[in-house]
């Protein structure tokens, strides 16, 4: 799994600081990276709440030279989307950024500043653009709400591939549904004498099963519970 840092350029405002520390430590990242900010005061403390800890051991960088030779991927965010005639202004759209989730090393997630946001040359020494979907009218974002809808993206792409791997989050595939309803059917003819009784309940679960989300675990439950009360009815 790849290590994930938070870099901000030049913030200006020690409130902001505050508050991004805080929403790094609501999903779980711990490296904040600060290129030339503004001095930290009472503000900035007030702001973290329980980031306190992330907002003291932050790294400090006179310039982002310094910060970009750390890192194997960059990523850069920007509110300013290019013309056709603007290529280095093209992002990638956010649920795109599962193909980062697969780099190894360390990736650096970069803000520019609250003004004006990222220099082209800094973009320009970026892997990857992001940028956040938002009204055309005033797209620009506030640093730490911007902060935290890439950090739960990537916490939310992260929960996706754990699901996969997890029996009791992933979805029942299709061959745990047929031994599921083939259960139910066994189930349902050792409790129902009349044919039409049968053949609704099971039309019955068979919606059931095709409109609802149920995971490996569930499936794997009620496959269980079936088969051992047909073998309690039979006895």
């Amino acid at each position: 799994m790849p290590t994930f840092s938070v870099i901000l350029i030049e913030p200006r405002y020690e409130g902001n600081i505050g508050s991004v520390a805080r929403v790094m430590k609501n999903f779980g990242f711990s490296e904040l990276i600060l290129v030339n900010p503004v001095k930290l005061g009472k503000e900035a403390r007030a702001m973290a709440m329980h980031g306190i800890d992330i907002l003291k051991n932050a790294k400090k960088f006179d310039n982002f030279s310094a910060v970009k030779e750390k890192f194997d991927f960059l990523i850069a965010t920007t509110s300013i989307v290019g013309t056709d005639r603007n290529p280095l202004r093209t992002p990638i759209p956010l649920y795109d950024l599962k193909n980062a989730l697969e780099v190894e090393g360390k990736i650096g997630l970069v803000f520019g500043r609250e003004n004006y946001g990222l220099y082209n040359e800094e973009i320009e020494a970026c892997d990857l653009l992001v940028s956040i979907p938002a009204s055309e009218e005033y797209p620009t974002l506030n640093l730490s709400h911007s902060v935290a809808i890439l950090l739960y993206e990537i916490s939310r792409q992260r929960f996706e591939n754990r699901k996969k791997r997890l029996k009791k989050l992933r979805r029942a595939d299709l061959v745990e549904k047929k031994v599921l309803l083939e259960k139910f059917d066994s189930f349902v003819d050792s409790v129902h004498d009349r044919e039409q009784d049968a053949k609704l309940a099971k039309k019955t679960f068979r919606q059931l099963i095709g409109r609802a989300f149920i995971s490996g675990r569930e499936s794997f439950t009620l496959i269980g519970l079936f088969r051992r009360a047909r073998e309690r009815i039979k006895k």
